[in-house]
């Protein structure tokens, strides 16, 4: 009697635990939302509006898959689709590993960093959990109750990721922003060799150092370019250099069409450069008063220019790969 009540205990407690962790680990991904979006973009298999859509889609079925493992809603039919979208997620991480070798798969978003192998041991855990409890039944409710349970997981499932975290292109159209630069502090900057410096970046016995060449002047009077305002220790800032550099290599567009003026300690700046992929781009030192001046204290802040006539402006959330390839191809 003990042995049977200790095995229905732990059964309990293998699906609560499963239920949880499919739960969690689809808040932590929302909590991070723009870093799981490119991190899926990177891999080049949608757009970047279909990446949001999928990403949060992948959300949406781990919350619903763990509010039905936790409440033993059709029992049947989610421990297989939770087995199969765990085999499935365990095959792509062995891909990663091989190929890839990230640091952060971000199967728990950035709070709670996992490389692929650490995941797929995650997951083999999981397999073997559900597996242990694959002949656990539905829980008995009234129907009535388990039709409103049901639909309350749903909602929540869907509610969450779309609405609660909305899309960057859904969220540009409820909300309405003013996100012009000062346009005079824009022009005024293009002839300051004073507070804009071209930073030369050298390579010395495996460091890098940054010269600074007070003679260079900053052009964009002969082609289309897109200004990057960053500083060097902003998170949105290095999100949004990774997504733009991943728009260009997707759509097979040049980096010399991106020229950032950022300001940081140099430390900091060459950190920038390394980690959002951006060694190739050509980078200006701008004072941060003057940059603070010119995005009204904003970062970051994208300025596309034609021939060194301001076409449009977006932050963050409204840069997309729709409008960057098509004003520059």
């Amino acid at each position: 009697m003990k042995k049977e009540l200790l095995l229905k205990t732990s059964k309990t407690a293998a699906r609560l635990l499963l239920g949880l962790m499919l739960v969690t680990a689809a808040v932590l991904k929302l909590l991070s939302i723009d870093n799981f979006e490119i991190y899926i973009y990177s891999f080049g298999i949608f757009s970047f509006t279909l990446t949001t859509v999928f990403s949060r889609l992948l959300i949406a079925a781990e919350i619903l898959l763990g509010f039905c493992l936790i409440f033993k809603i059709y029992y049947k039919k989610v421990w297989w689709l939770s087995t199969l979208m765990m085999a499935g997620f365990t095959l792509f991480l062995v891909y990663v590993m091989i190929f890839r070798n990230d640091d952060n798969c971000n199967c728990f978003g950035e709070l709670i960093k996992l490389n692929p192998s650490e995941s797929i041991y995650k997951n083999i855990v999981s397999i073997l959990l559900l597996l242990a409890i694959r002949k656990e039944k539905d829980a008995v409710y009234k129907p009535k109750f388990r039709k409103w349970l049901a639909g309350i997981s749903i909602a929540v499932a869907v509610i969450l990721p779309f609405v609660v975290f909305p899309m960057d292109s859904v969220y540009n159209k409820i909300v309405s922003k003013d996100n012009n630069i000062n346009t005079m502090a824009f022009e005024n900057s293009l002839h300051d060799s004073i507070n804009i410096v071209k930073l030369d970046f050298i390579h010395e016995n495996d460091t890098i150092i940054i010269k600074r060449d007070s003679f260079a002047r900053l052009d964009i009077s002969d082609d289309k370019y897109i200004i990057s305002y960053v500083s060097a220790g902003c998170r949105f800032c290095k999100m949004g250099s990774e997504k733009l550099m991943m728009i260009l290599e997707h759509n097979k567009i040049s980096e010399k069409h991106l020229k950032f003026l950022i300001w940081g300690y140099d430390e900091d700046i060459i950190e920038f450069m390394k980690g959002t992929g951006t060694e190739d781009c050509e980078f200006w030192f701008i004072s941060p008063y003057m940059s603070l001046d010119i995005t009204f204290g904003r970062f970051p802040v994208y300025v596309f220019t034609d021939n060194g006539t301001i076409a449009s402006t977006c932050d963050f959330r409204e840069l997309t790969e729709n409008e960057t390839k098509g004003f520059l191809r």
